[in-house]
């Protein structure tokens, strides 16, 4: 899903958007220096798609093929209408120098050790891509293994992923070009510090786990895909490569043809060398477990035969027991102990119960384990005995989140990650025996971070749910009713919304505004029934809750409709969409960002198939069909709606939520309000998803996003 981008010269918009002349008139609304903008022309065909015997019109269709002329002309104009719209904003300069100020400082990824060596990501704050080192003798010592910014002149190319063997003599490392969820695995010898011969593509939604001896490593592929940005991605398999081979030659691990939409990974756990198998139906949080026996080349899988559909991880292993981290009969988590030979429910041994906290992650270091808890949507962690006995908690720097926990080797150290919406994640040390907790690097800010104050609130929703948010500002920031105000949601796939830092969030509150962070459901941060909540015919929970996060701040002063701001990404994307489709009385100005604002077709590209059990199909019953068709964002925007100032944001190489869906989107909107407020979109040329930005990307992201909202809000 990753071809070379095409160029497009000046000449061949120029010429195709003469071709494209006489599709339809061109669309005027106010641009910034007050004359009109002239939205560049979209077709309208008569196609139409019939689901359970209603006519649904989809008269942009063709803006679903990134091939065709029509589409290639209409984003090149769009694209080139946006970044004049943009750029002409009264603030953007200003906006791009402090975005720049803000995002060019010093940061350090997670560490991993292996065989006495350390490994860890840096970035000096100038580079486009974080680098890659390796030291024996601590971060001081470092050198550089892999520096992806050598790989592009335009630093499009990032580190996704990489992995030390178990003897610290290899690391396997993927790249992503220009966004793509798409990897591309090598094999850096760490002693030459050069490549392997090694190449492994059309992997992707896994990393590369090694084997005990370091002799190669599992990792996940799908078959060549006719369309690498387009194309649905089935048939998931599990394969292993062994160092110095070719990938034709790898021998398979895992694949069901008869369920071509299932997902697998092998991974490995503390205290044993075996190699489990998790394998799940789409992207439910259900999988079953298993384990690989025999030779390589000709494995065998020992399902483990666990009577309770639920989500499994192993944490920790012997040769006859297992530590697990699993939902079952658990809605927010709990940690079992099983014995393989007998791992019928009934014989599990509780380490760590359920609670009224969520469990969110668990990390075993010799016989205790660092439990990462949720409680009220922010982090809290504690240290357990494989038995199960409380033996002391971490004491945090504050009111923030955990990004990671890690074995610091055999140390009986962990490396923790600590983040908060004004502080950039720390990488700290805990002894756990000794229960200290030492700073092991700490980036600098431009800023003084005592200047600010993040307070937690609680509103209530439509059908009388209390629903937390974030509320982050300048001290001197205080209610009078018209603060320009940010409000921020995601709500979906069991992924939780804590505390974290962004320098775009500091940018704004520098200048006044309020950031606003709302825990909806949908959301992991209060178990599986929160959950399960904004799921399939109960997701308007989630639009609900947002809007009551908006009535509260509007209610309690902060600020009103005029000066409140609705943004979200990916699946927020969709929440934000919906917001402007549904409540457009109660927003001054709408971002949907990479959204899924088609819910009737969003299954047929890449990997959407697996967003079912969050969204169910359009094909599922007509009760399902009727139920996304009716808060679908494209299906309803209406003509003579007065709809607020409009940024939507995707990407040509998105190959995760394909930009066909902002298209469309835009499309639409701009048809419907053709005099009305702005309605564009900013496609980013060379840009996926989100991850894997350049830093220029990253700042002319912000600086966009942050103009806009001066300019409609502030």
């Amino acid at each position: 899903m990753k071809p070379s981008p095409r160029k497009r010269t000046g000449l061949l918009a120029v010429a195709l958007l003469a071709a494209m002349g006489t599709l339809a008139p061109s669309l005027a609304v106010a641009a910034p220096s007050g004359s009109p903008i002239a939205y560049p022309p979209a077709e309208r065909t008569d196609h139409v798609d019939t689901y359970w015997g209603t006519a649904v019109a989809d008269p942009y269709r063709w803006l679903e093929d990134p091939s065709d002329a029509r589409t290639v002309a209409w984003v090149e104009a769009q694209a080139t209408l946006a970044r004049g719209f943009l750029d002409a904003l009264p603030t953007h300069d200003d906006r791009q120098e402090q975005m720049t100020e803000l995002l060019k400082q010093p940061s350090v990824g997670s560490p991993s050790t292996a065989g006495g060596r350390l490994f860890w990501t840096a970035s000096d704050g100038v580079q486009a891509q974080a680098v890659l080192y390796s030291s024996t003798a601590g971060r001081n010592a470092g050198t550089v293994l892999i520096d992806p910014n050598a790989l592009s002149k335009d630093g499009t190319i990032s580190l996704a992923a990489w992995a030390p063997s178990p003897d610290g003599r290899y690391v396997a490392w993927a790249t992503s070009e220009g966004g793509s969820d798409w990897r591309t695995w090598r094999i850096r010898d760490v002693r030459t510090g050069r490549d392997l011969r090694d190449r492994l593509r059309w992997t992707k939604f896994c990393s590369a786990t090694w084997s005990a001896d370091s002799s190669g490593f599992y990792y996940c592929k799908y078959p060549t895909p006719a369309n690498p940005l387009e194309s649905v991605n089935t048939d998931m398999q599990v394969r292993f490569h062994a160092v110095g081979s070719t990938q034709s030659r790898d021998p398979l691990v895992y694949a069901d043809p008869k369920r071509p939409d299932n997902f697998a990974y092998a991974y490995s756990a503390a205290g044993n060398s075996r190699i489990w198998l998790s394998t799940s139906e789409a992207s439910s949080s259900d999988n079953t477990l298993a384990y690989l026996a025999g030779d390589r080349r000709d494995p065998r899988i020992r399902e483990v035969p666990l009577d309770i559909e639920a989500s499994y991880t192993v944490i920790s292993q012997t040769r006859r027991h297992a530590w697990l981290l699993t939902t079952a009969d658990a809605s927010n988590r709990r940690v079992v102990k099983v014995d393989l030979r007998n791992p019928d429910s009934r014989h599990w041994v509780d380490i760590v119960p359920e609670s009224d906290r969520t469990i969110g992650d668990v990390t075993a270091i010799g016989e205790r384990l660092v439990v990462t808890f949720q409680e009220n949507a922010s982090s809290r962690v504690e240290v357990y005995s494989a038995d199960g006995e409380l033996q002391g908690d971490v004491r945090l720097p504050g009111l923030g989140s955990v990004t990671f926990v890690s074995p610091r080797g055999d140390s009986g150290e962990v490396f923790l990650g600590y983040t908060s919406y004004l502080q950039p994640r720390q990488v700290l040390t805990f002894d756990v025996d000794q229960r200290r907790l030492r700073n092991w690097y700490s980036p600098p800010v431009p800023f003084s971070p005592s200047d600010f104050v993040t307070e937690q609130v609680w509103t209530t929703s439509k059908d009388g749910t209390r629903v937390p948010a974030f509320v982050s500002r300048l001290r001197s920031t205080t209610p009078h009713g018209q603060r320009p105000t940010w409000l921020y949601g995601y709500g979906g796939f069991d992924i939780s919304l804590t505390p974290a830092y962004s320098p775009e969030a500091v940018a704004w509150m520098q200048g006044g505004g309020v950031y606003v962070v709302a825990t909806l459901r949908g959301g992991g941060e209060f178990g599986q029934e929160w959950y399960k909540a904004g799921t399939l015919t109960r997701k308007q929970n989630v639009f609900d809750d947002f809007i009551g996060v908006a009535e509260w701040l509007v209610a309690n002063n902060w600020t009103n409709p005029s000066h409140l701001a609705a943004n979200g990404r990916s699946n927020g994307g969709l929440l934000a969409g919906a917001m402007l489709t549904q409540r457009p009385d109660l927003f001054g100005a709408v971002l949907p960002e990479v959204g899924v604002l088609d819910m009737l077709r969003y299954q047929y590209f890449t990997i959407g198939y697996a967003w079912a059990p969050d969204y169910g199909r359009s094909d599922d019953s007509r009760e399902m069909f009727e139920y996304l068709r009716g808060y679908s964002p494209l299906h309803n925007v209406r003509e003579g709606v007065d709809y607020p100032p409009t940024l939507m944001m995707t990407a040509e190489r998105d190959d995760r939520v394909v930009p066909a869906h902002s298209f469309k989107f835009a499309a639409t909107l701009q048809h419907a309000n053709p005099t009305g407020n702005p309605m564009l979109i900013r496609v980013e040329r060379q840009g996926g998803h989100g991850a894997g930005a350049s830093l220029e990307q990253a700042v002319s992201r912000s600086a966009d996003r942050l103009a806009f909202l001066d300019a409609f809000i502030g």
